[in-house]
């Protein structure tokens, strides 16, 4: 395989890697959202310091999700850029052939 190629190759895998890292985020999100222990047709459904137990572990759970989609995102940006060099190096090769 070429070192074009080979550059090529590296640049589709850590964009598909961004990807993945990019849906952890949104599937993260989306599973945080919807969990609720609140009222149902306005009232508490679930009450008593099982419920306060559970709300705390939420909200902590959640701080420490937050803090994991950043690190997700931030990820998928390196990757991305990472991913645009290689493409800008194998440009560079085609270029001088």
């Amino acid at each position: 395989m070429s070192e074009r190629a080979e550059l090529l190759r590296l640049a589709d895998e850590k964009e598909l890697l961004a990807d993945r890292f990019d849906g952890y985020v949104r599937n993260l999100t989306t599973l945080f959202d919807q969990i609720k222990t609140g009222s149902v047709h306005g009232e508490r459904a679930w009450t008593g310091p099982a419920a306060q137990r559970f709300d705390h572990d939420v909200v902590r759970r959640r701080s420490d999700m937050d803090r994991l989609a950043e690190q997700c995102r931030i990820a998928a940006r390196n990757l991305k850029r990472s991913a645009l060099h290689l493409r800008e190096q194998a440009r560079l090769f085609e270029n001088s052939s």
